[in-house]
This record gives structure tokens, C-alpha cells and sequence, in this order.
């Protein structure tokens, strides 16, 4: 179901941003220069989480907007083995880093835990060229930090737990299907 989802949203986010990739990739920006700026984009944002909390919102902000438009572009121009490497290894790599540095932030050795288990779901992925099933945290990650490290936000901690939790199940069920999917071949 969420497979269908997200390809569902693939194709509804392409057709919509087609006009602006066709643009870029008339410019010259590849995909992996997208990647790129949205790996850099994000490990900025990873830096000011809980220290500078307009500049992480703007961050992750160009983060997420660099992510949509390399998927864009890859699919107007020629999707690269390299380049699905390259894209799912830098969101994971951001993802990861939002985790330990949540969990340092915090002390709170659950989320290296979390880390660890979202670490090893995505190495069988690699390890299986990008076919065993996998459920990636980074949007969610980045949606529920922008929201609990606002100093408006009441239930900081609350949201948090309720985070690293979800976080859990995801990568537990996503280890679980990659087991299935073992078994299955």
C-alpha cells in the first residue's frame, strides 16, 4: 500500500514539477548536482538543529526541495544506477545524523538504538541493490523535528517520544519485510 503511495506521488510530483525540471536540465543542473546541493542543504540543517532553529527550517526546507526536483530531473533526462545510490544514500545519511544528533541532544541512547536498526534495514537494501523493501524516516524525521524543536511547541518531549517510537515500528517492520522477502527468494 505505501509502495503504491509513494509511486502514486512520484508520477503526480513529476507531472506538476515537470515544467521547472525541464528548466533546470535546459540550464544544465543534473540530478546528481540536485543530490548534491540537497545533501548539502540538509547537513546544514543537521548542524543548526537545536542551535539555530530558523536557519534548520530553511535548511531542511532546501534539503526537501533540492530531494524533489533530482527525482524530476533523473526522470526527465536517465535515471543512473549511481544516481539512485547517490540520492537514497545522501537522504539516509541526513536521516541518520538527524537521529544521533536528536539522541546526543536529548541523551537519549534509544535513538542511537533506532539509528542502528534504520541502519541495518537500509544496508540489506543496499546490500540488495535497492529491491528488499525498506520504509525510509527522512520527510517524517524532518517534519516532527521542525515541530518539536520550535520553541512555540508546548509538548516537545511528548512529540519526541511519539517520533522515536514511530521511528522504531518503521524500521522494525521494515526489517521484518526484508526478512519476508528472504524468505520469499
Amino acid at each position: 500500500m505505501s509502495d503504491k503511495f509513494i509511486k502514486d506521488f512520484r508520477k503526480y510530483r513529476s507531472r506538476k514539477l515537470s515544467g521547472v525540471g525541464r528548466n533546470l536540465r535546459y540550464l544544465g543542473i543534473t540530478a546528481n548536482l540536485l543530490t548534491f546541493l540537497s545533501l548539502i542543504s540538509g547537513l546544514l540543517a543537521i548542524y543548526y538543529l537545536f542551535s539555530n532553529y530558523s536557519l534548520f527550517v530553511i535548511f531542511t526546507l532546501l534539503h526537501l526541495l533540492f530531494d524533489s526536483f533530482d527525482g524530476v530531473v533523473a526522470r526527465i533526462s536517465k535515471t543512473t544506477k549511481f544516481g539512485k545510490y547517490f540520492d537514497i544514500g545522501s537522504d539516509s545519511l541526513i536521516t541518520l545524523l538527524a537521529i544521533i544528533k536528536t539522541g546526543w541532544f536529548l541523551q537519549d541512547y534509544y535513538y542511537y538504538f533506532v539509528g542502528g536498526l534504520f541502519f541495518i534495514a537500509l544496508a540489506i537494501h543496499f546490500r540488495s541493490k535497492l529491491i528488499a523493501p525498506i520504509i525510509f524516516l527522512r520527510t517524517p524525521t524532518f517534519l516532527i523535528l521542525m515541530v518539536a524543536s520550535s520553541r512555540q511547541f508546548l509538548y516537545t518531549r511528548t512529540l519526541f517520544i511519539v517520533g522515536l517510537t514511530a521511528a522504531g515500528i518503521v524500521s522494525l517492520y521494515s526489517l521484518a519485510k526484508q526478512v519476508e522477502w528472504l524468505v520469499k527468494r
